[in-house]
């Protein structure tokens, strides 16, 4: 059983991430999993399917807002800090990389302040913003969400992976869980806008934790000095990162900001359970894509492509086998974990197998975002979102008002299937680079 349990390690792992890194990231990750369920569980006692709909709602505009202001350099800053010049001690030298990062996002945000004020005062009705105060909570988690970004693709660079999640996936959870278990069993009313006051606390002091973290990974591992690296076409690549996260925010919440315009919160709020059982099956995705992106930027930044394409053709392998053994754990767990929010019925459990496979589509296809985003081919990430997004769109709003919960679902499924074949195309166009399942395809091109 050891001689068998070392050659599979060998086999997939040796070549991709080490199993070490991998098995302590797995069970932090898997508290915080454990710990929003429960969450969830009792927040849906308090407030009921409705206000959780349109709490989901409020929080998928959030996402997509921050998306804009971190201006794409959690993506960036991946990408450009291995070819940045380093001191004889081994320091990056500069910091200007940060200081534009940093001056991005509150230039960003304080347009966004005035654009919102703006339109208060003209007495525009912002859907969701009944108040002032609800229009000031979403405006300071935007800035929070967007901090977080930048911070955590920052971090993880210099492996803090570990630290990373200790703060936001362990911490933030359990904060989160203690007051809403506190409200359950005092039995006291917990409206909307107490709500997001208690994420915004939360997410303050998880953002304070990374803060913390990051100054001392700065004094560590930068010194004074010109970084060269990034004086041409920063903006540029900032901006084509901004838009495919962007478009990846809309992508994965497309369906479930449509069911919150046409109003059907209750539909809404069975979507984003799903959507929650579905991260089990992105869970090798997630850890994995905790290390591979700094190992595919090393690789491209000293021009080792063929480390780059043996890398993208194991790791697409394993991550693949992987999410097949956790789509099969979601399948026995499936129905139980629906009738824990009261929500379980033949019909939602066949949309949550449909909807549970479609993380699968994207390691079948391969770990193209990542290839393309850390070899300098990241405006093809967003080609293929562009492509994507808008018959995603209009699909959306002729089945979401006809089928409700059945068509998100269905239009869901289809355009990740849509969407992992194009990244597929464009990796191999641009890079060549193919893994077991593509490279039967692509050998008939």
């Amino acid at each position: 059983m050891i001689q068998l349990l070392n050659a599979i390690s060998k086999k997939f792992f040796d070549n991709t991430v080490p199993l070490s890194k991998l098995s302590k990231t797995f069970f932090v990750w898997t508290g915080s999993v454990l710990l929003v369920y429960i969450t969830n569980i009792f927040l849906i006692r308090i407030i009921g399917l409705e206000e959780y709909g349109k709490y989901t709602v409020f929080f998928s505009w959030v996402s997509l807002i921050s998306t804009i202001l971190a201006f794409g350099w959690d993506g960036y800053i991946i990408q450009v800090l291995p070819q940045l010049p380093v001191h004889k001690e081994g320091k990056i030298q500069g910091y200007s990389v940060i200081y534009k990062a940093v001056f991005t996002i509150l230039l960003l945000w304080t347009i966004l302040l005035v654009v919102m004020l703006l339109f208060k005062a003209a007495g525009i009705q912002l859907t969701g913003f009944p108040t002032v105060r609800a229009l000031i909570l979403f405006l300071l988690l935007n800035l929070l969400f967007a901090i977080l970004l930048l911070l955590r693709s920052f971090l993880r660079f210099f492996n803090r992976v570990v630290m990373v999640q200790l703060v936001e996936d362990i911490m933030k959870p359990l904060l989160l869980f203690a007051v809403i278990f506190g409200y359950y069993k005092s039995k006291t009313n917990l409206y909307l806008l107490r709500l997001y006051e208690v994420n915004t606390l939360v997410f303050g002091v998880v953002a304070l934790g990374l803060l913390i973290t990051a100054l001392f990974t700065i004094k560590k591992k930068f010194t004074a000095g010109t970084d060269n690296g990034m004086a041409n076409g920063w903006i540029r690549k900032c901006f084509y990162f901004m838009c495919i996260y962007l478009g990846y925010s809309i992508f994965t919440r497309m369906e479930l900001l449509f069911l919150g315009y046409f109003e059907q919160n209750e539909a809404a709020a069975q979507y984003q359970i799903l959507l929650r059982i579905s991260d089990l099956v992105f869970l090798p995705d997630v850890l994995f894509n905790y290390f591979l992106p700094q190992q595919f930027s090393t690789h491209f930044a000293h021009k080792k492509n063929e480390e780059a394409k043996l890398l993208f053709s194991n790791a697409s392998r394993t991550i693949f086998l992987l999410q097949l053994l956790c789509w099969a754990g979601t399948a026995m767990v499936g129905y139980w974990y629906l009738q824990s929010f009261g929500v379980a019925s033949v019909k939602m459990y066949g949309l949550l197998l449909l909807l549970c496979s479609a993380p699968v589509l994207s390691s079948f296809f391969g770990t193209c975002n990542v290839a393309l985003k850390t070899s300098g081919n990241e405006r093809f990430s967003f080609y293929a979102l562009f492509i994507v997004l808008i018959p995603e769109a209009v699909a959306n709003s002729i089945c979401i008002p006809l089928y409700g919960l059945n068509g998100a679902v269905m239009v869901s499924w289809l355009s990740m299937l849509g969407y992992n074949a194009l990244l597929s195309f464009f990796v191999y166009r641009r890079l060549g680079f193919t893994n077991v399942f593509t490279r039967l395809w692509f050998s008939h091109k």
